[in-house]
């Protein structure tokens, strides 16, 4: 090979190597960049995790309040149920007189 002929295969070689290198560095930031998107994204979705555990846990402590308010209404409206029907007899009973 003369020399003409291997300055610029030499120079097709360089650029090709500067080429790889570069887009190797390209690669690796994208890689990092995607990485750091992931890493913010599995924090992201376990905060979101934490919260819908906190927010079912109200939930339930709610629906058992609600139970429990229920029952004591039930409680009021039965007594109240007795008190009518005890009115109810003690005025046909005055009727009755």
């Amino acid at each position: 090979m003369t020399k003409q002929h291997a300055i610029p295969g030499l120079k097709v070689i360089l650029a090709a190597g500067v080429f790889a290198l570069v887009t190797g560095c390209a690669s690796t930031a994208d890689l990092e960049r995607a990485q750091s998107d992931a890493n913010q994204a599995r924090q992201a979705a376990e905060a979101a995790q934490t919260e819908a555990q906190d927010a079912a846990r109200v939930a339930r402590e709610a629906l058992e309040a609600a139970r429990a308010a229920q029952q004591t209404a039930d409680g009021a409206q039965r007594c109240c149920d007795e008190v009518q029907e005890k009115l109810d007899r003690a005025m046909e009973r005055m009727q009755e007189k």
